[in-house]
Order: structure tokens, then C-alpha cells, then sequence
């Protein structure tokens, strides 16, 4: 009975705590053209955002998936990138940060994407 009592209270435990390790702890970022110029503006404040975020340790690994050299580029241009929290950065610090990319607002024709993920993949 102290066994299955025992077993009970760590399942429990696991099952409280499961849900802190599937947080997202990275976000994908894409801009692109949705048929006309791309917005350089909207492109060159994401960068910025994303350069001080790796500058200040919020985010520790930054991949950019495109435009990447042998692989497409798209003639508008546009980024594809993914962005991953920095060691012992707070929730609240790397929530800040997708917050300033979400502010962001682009001019009609471009669009900026901004998704919360569990971590960057390397493709």
C-alpha cells in the first residue's frame, strides 16, 4: 500500500511539472512580401530587436533559415529565422522580447510572423 501511495504522489508530481518543460523556450520569426516590395524598414527593426536580444544574453542560439547561401532566396527578400531563450534568462525577460517583436507592425504587403516554439531545429 506505501508503494502505491509512494507512486501515486510522484506521478502526481510529474504530472504538475510536465506542463513547465513543454513551454515554449524559442520563437520563429518570418517576414516576407505578400506580392509587392518588402517592407526594409519592418526587416532592419526585427534585426536590431533580435541583435540586442542575442547582445544582452536573452537569446543564446539565433538560426536563420533563409535567406541562407545554396539555399533559396526569395527576390523580395525577407528573413526566416528562429530565436531560442538565453541560459537562466526569466520567463518574463524572454516574454518581453517576443512582445517587442509582436509590436512590430509592418506596412500592407509585407508580413511579419512571430510563433512561440519549444526550441530552434537545425535544418
Amino acid at each position: 500500500m506505501k508503494n502505491f501511495s509512494s507512486l501515486m504522489i510522484v506521478g502526481a508530481i510529474l504530472s504538475i511539472s510536465a506542463p513547465a518543460l513543454a513551454e515554449s523556450r524559442a520563437v520563429n520569426v518570418s517576414i516576407g512580401s505578400i506580392g509587392g516590395a518588402l517592407d526594409n524598414a519592418v526587416l532592419q527593426t526585427v534585426r536590431q530587436v533580435i541583435g540586442f536580444a542575442v547582445g544582452t544574453g536573452t537569446v543564446d542560439k539565433f538560426i536563420v533559415y533563409s535567406p541562407r547561401e545554396g539555399g533559396p532566396i526569395p527576390k523580395e527578400g525577407g528573413l526566416s529565422a528562429c530565436a531560442e531563450v538565453g541560459f537562466g534568462v526569466t520567463n518574463a525577460k524572454f516574454k518581453a522580447f517576443v512582445q517587442q517583436l509582436r509590436s512590430i507592425t509592418p506596412r500592407s504587403g509585407t508580413f511579419l510572423n512571430v510563433e512561440l516554439t519549444a526550441s530552434c531545429r537545425l535544418n
